[in-house]
C-alpha cells in the first residue's frame, strides 16, 4: 500500500472520476492510495478511517462462513465505494475487500470530516445510489436467475467482451458462487457445446447461446 499525498495527483484523480460532483461541502482532504493485487482495503473487525473511492482497478468482497470458507459477494470494478455503510451505522466492516487487480483509490478521512458530511444532502443522495446499486446487483443475480448457470450465461451475453469469459476465479466472484461450482457449470455447458474452450480459464460463448 502506497500513500500519496501530492496535490496533482489527487487533482487529476478527482477530475478523472469527477467525484467532487458528489459534494456539496468544500475543501475536503481527499489523498490517494495505491493498493498491489492482492492486498486488503478493509477487513473485518478493523476499523475503517477513510472513504474509498476506487479510481482503477477491481475489487472483490467477500467474507468466511463458520468453517473458514471464502463467500464471494460482489466484484467492484471501475468506480464503487468503501465506507458507506460503517459511516451510516457506524459499525465495524463485515467483509474482506481484496484487490483483483493493482488499485487506485481515492481517500478522504471519514471522523474529521463525518459533522460536515451528515448535513451534505448531494453526498447523502450518493450514498443511497450506491445502496441502490448493491440492492438491484443482489436482486438480479439472486431473484431474476436464481440457477448459476442462467447468470453465467447472462453474465457472458451482458457483461463480458466477445462473450468471453476471462479467469474462473474472477467470474466466480462475479457470480457470487464458488470456484468449484463454476467449473461443474462451465463444464456442463461445454459439453452441450454452448461454451468454447480458448484457454485456460477462459471460454467463449456460442452465438446461439
Amino acid at each position: 500500500m502506497e500513500k500519496i499525498y501530492h496535490r496533482t495527483v489527487t487533482a487529476d484523480c478527482l477530475l478523472k472520476t469527477g467525484i467532487s460532483e458528489q459534494f456539496e461541502t468544500e475543501k475536503l482532504d481527499f489523498f490517494v492510495i495505491k493498493y498491489q493485487r492482492g492486498e486488503l482495503l478493509s477487513q473485518p473487525e478493523q476499523p475503517i478511517n477513510c472513504f474509498q473511492f476506487l479510481v482503477k482497478g477491481s475489487v472483490f468482497l467477500y467474507y468466511l462462513d463458520e468453517n473458514g470458507a471464502r463467500r464471494n459477494v460482489a466484484v467492484m470494478e471501475g468506480e464503487g465505494l468503501l465506507g458507506d455503510m460503517e459511516f451510516v451505522t457506524g459499525s465495524l466492516p463485515f467483509f474482506y475487500t481484496e484487490a483483483l487487480t493493482p488499485v487506485t483509490v481515492l481517500a478522504l478521512p471519514m471522523e474529521t470530516n463525518r459533522e460536515r458530511l451528515a448535513k451534505d444532502c448531494r453526498f447523502l443522495m450518493y450514498l443511497l445510489q450506491q445502496a441502490a446499486r448493491i440492492k438491484i446487483f443482489s436482486a438480479r443475480n439472486e431473484v431474476v436467475f436464481p440457477l448459476l448457470e442462467e447468470r453465467l450465461v447472462y453474465h457472458l451475453e451482458n457483461e463480458c467482451s466477445r462473450r468471453t469469459m476471462a479467469g474462473m476465479e474472477t467470474t466466480a466472484v462475479k457470480l457470487k458462487c464458488s470456484r468449484r461450482q463454476l467449473q461443474r457449470v462451465v463444464k456442463k455447458l461445454e459439453e452441450q457445446g454452448r461454451l468454447t474452450k480458448l484457454g485456460r480459464g477462459r471460454y467463449r460463448l456460442s452465438t446461439g447461446g
